[in-house]
């Protein structure tokens, strides 16, 4: 008997049929207590917080930054409640739309400005942080004399944490500023990449975050307003158990997508992804990757460090002197194909998964599986991951991954 599993790809979702009678897991978040009306919620916490009601009413000019809150219908009421306050204040309000936001409707939003930041936006210098990093984000945002941030945090298996803590910065940064954070740092690693960021967030005053925490059904269990760091620090606890999942056994194949649009928009990110599902596959197993990577390959330096095809330890000695996180996501792959084989199923040519990312190019995730089963034996252990990127998978032997 198979077992119909629906994989988001791009926009959409691709099946994979697994044998029952090898399945081991599916791993992804688990439904938790959600909140019965998380706009009601809002609307209180927006309606009992003094500060954010004083700087509401001596506003003239403010900005609502959107990220990604589960649902399009949330998004919209989320900064509704929030314009309600902003709209008794007599501002001008502007939204700025991040990629990972939903479209808005302007009838769902009154007379306020929709614009959506890319890295073609006008953008301006804004406050030097640690290090001497000045990055350049948004006009819109920067001129505000009142900010709120409304968006999910959710673990990120490079840099810890992404969504609500990257809305400033990257999100709404210039192409420019996001390369010169990413590459040629002598002096920051990848641990300090998230740090940095939120340290761009504080520099900027008159700032709120409505921070939330989704379970699998994309439903919010927990909702926070206050300060950037604040919020993070309340949020973080609980994202960490919600996307926690314990892996009963490590198995010989793994099947896993990214999570879809726009996680999987380039291979540079679908490979963020990866961690979760190696820390579930036994040492030497099959990993199959969905990923559209509608986009391409993505990070001019992930591609040009994987196409020089040296060993790992050469492209990890040269990020100890001069730190990029394209080249280390690339030297990350190249570690993991040194014990596993990759199966990528995306629009890639051929030729490039092969011959330049060193992976195996299939049509679909059932060829892959096939290819994969006469490998390692017809009955060999399979797990799937439908969203890699929502889950953070712990091990008996190892624990959190």
């Amino acid at each position: 008997m198979l077992v119909e599993i629906w994989l988001p790809y791009g926009r959409s979702e691709i099946p994979a049929r697994i044998p029952d009678e090898h399945l081991v897991d599916i791993l992804q978040r688990e439904n938790a207590d959600h909140l019965s009306d998380p706009v009601g919620e809002a609307a209180k916490l927006l309606g009992s917080n003094e500060s954010f009601l004083r700087k509401a009413r001596g506003s003239s000019r403010s900005c609502v930054v959107l990220g990604s809150c589960g649902t399009t219908q949330l998004a919209t009421d989320l900064t509704r409640a929030v314009l309600q306050h902003l709209n008794n204040a007599q501002s001008s309000t502007t939204i700025l739309c991040t990629e990972e936001s939903p479209e808005l409707e302007a009838e769902s939003v009154g007379a306020n400005r929709v614009l959506r930041h890319s890295f073609k936006s006008e953008t301006k210098e804004s406050h030097t942080v640690k290090g001497g990093f000045t990055p350049q984000v948004n006009s819109e945002f920067v001129n505000a004399d009142l900010r709120v941030l409304i968006g999910e945090l959710r673990p990120h298996q490079f840099l810890g944490y992404a969504g609500l803590c990257d809305l400033i910065f990257p999100d709404l940064a210039s192409g420019a500023s996001t390369r010169a954070h990413l590459s040629d740092r002598t002096e920051l690693g990848l641990g300090d990449l998230h740090s940095e960021r939120v340290e761009v967030a504080k520099s900027f005053d008159s700032l709120f975050a409505l921070g939330l925490a989704l379970d699998a059904e994309s439903r919010p269990t927990a909702l926070k307003l206050g300060g950037i760091e604040d919020c993070l620090t309340t949020l973080k606890p609980m994202v960490d158990e919600l996307y926690s999942k314990q892996v009963s056994k490590r198995c010989e194949i793994l099947v896993m997508s990214a999570g879809g649009a726009p996680f999987d928009s380039t291979l540079s990110r679908a490979v963020e992804s990866l961690p979760t599902g190696l820390s579930a596959l036994k040492k030497d197993g099959a990993l199959i990757v969905a990923a559209e990577c509608g986009e391409g390959h993505g990070g001019g330096q992930f591609y040009e460090w994987a196409s020089e095809r040296k060993e790992p330890r050469h492209l990890e000695s040269r990020l100890r002197h001069h730190f990029s996180y394209e080249g280390f996501k690339a030297s990350f792959l190249a570690r993991v194909l040194q014990t596993h084989r990759i199966y990528l199923v995306s629009t890639i040519p051929d030729y490039y998964v092969e011959h330049v990312f060193g992976m195996r190019a299939s049509p679909t995730v059932n060829a892959a599986l096939q290819t994969a089963q006469r490998a390692h034996g017809s009955d060999s252990t399979i797990s799937v991951i439908p969203k890699a990127l929502r889950v953070t998978s712990k091990t008996p032997d190892t624990g959190a991954q």
